[in-house]
């Protein structure tokens, strides 16, 4: 997958936001494929626009305080906030501080964050980006509680993904929405739970639960009434076999800020 915008984009993208033809062509880690103007998309590694309503994500967010979790390049986050949240989009500004298995951990570092700034400005957005982990997303660092905690294929990629889950339920006093890869393997366990240990992949994933394992997962970490909305294979753009999918809903205990949006 290239890393750069098509070159027939970079003039169309220079007359919108007036940015040099330099920066526009230097390398962007595009991890989602979105339309960032009338005819030009990213070359993301994912396209999730035809799986997005599969999420099960209310179509009117009028009100709400959404945040969301990992944001990359935004894709969620600009969904989200088109939908009418007020919202806070949470991912780590430096390659280095991602949390790396120490074998795949690159030796150069870099600043992370151009791909969302860039659609930020040609939507006129007003999304909120935050430059913390979700380690250290407490009520003390971000300031406030939520409606709905958004998160999408990043527990996988965690150390500790349990430590995630709590500070999520911490921050949220609504709806929680995740969706993440999981284990058909260990799905065909009769009753069983469990998770595949994948730090020695080339992927930077960590882990891969199964289904079961993920709703109690999200149950222990403090949430109520985790259930299975969907699952699916989010294609690789490349063409290659793609990723198995669940989309867990759950509940803060104090919820039902939602009735209203079902």
């Amino acid at each position: 997958m290239s890393p750069l915008l098509r070159a027939e984009a970079v003039s169309e993208l220079e007359r919108a936001v007036g940015a040099d033809v330099a920066e526009l062509a230097a390398p962007v880690d595009w991890y989602h494929t979105q339309e960032l103007i009338a005819g030009v998309e990213t070359p993301g590694m994912f396209d999730l626009r035809p799986l997005v309503d599969r999420y099960g994500i209310p179509e009117d967010l009028s009100g709400l305080r959404v945040l969301e979790i990992g944001t990359f390049e935004g894709f969620w986050a600009f969904e989200l906030e088109r939908r009418g949240a007020d919202v806070t989009a949470l991912d780590i500004d430096q390659l280095q501080h991602l949390d790396w298995p120490p074998r795949a951990r690159p030796p150069e570092d870099g600043i992370r964050g151009d791909g969302f700034r860039l659609v930020k400005e040609l939507r006129k957005s007003n999304v909120r980006r935050v430059g913390i982990s979700v380690y250290d997303a407490t009520r003390e660092r971000i300031g406030e509680t939520y409606d709905l905690v958004f998160c999408g294929m990043v527990l996988i990629h965690l150390r500790d993904p349990m430590l995630a889950l709590e500070r999520m339920a911490a921050l949220c006093h609504g709806r929680l929405i995740l969706c993440e890869e999981y284990s058909r393997r260990l799905d065909l366990i009769p009753g069983g739970g469990g998770a595949e240990f994948r730090g020695c992949s080339p992927w930077m994933t960590w882990w891969r639960p199964n289904r079961r394992t993920w709703l109690q997962m999200v149950e222990v970490a403090g949430f109520e009434n985790p259930r299975e909305i969907d699952r699916f294979k989010a294609p690789f753009t490349s063409g290659k076999s793609g990723v198995r999918s669940v989309v867990i809903h759950a509940d803060h205990p104090a919820s039902g800020l939602f009735e209203r949006h079902r």
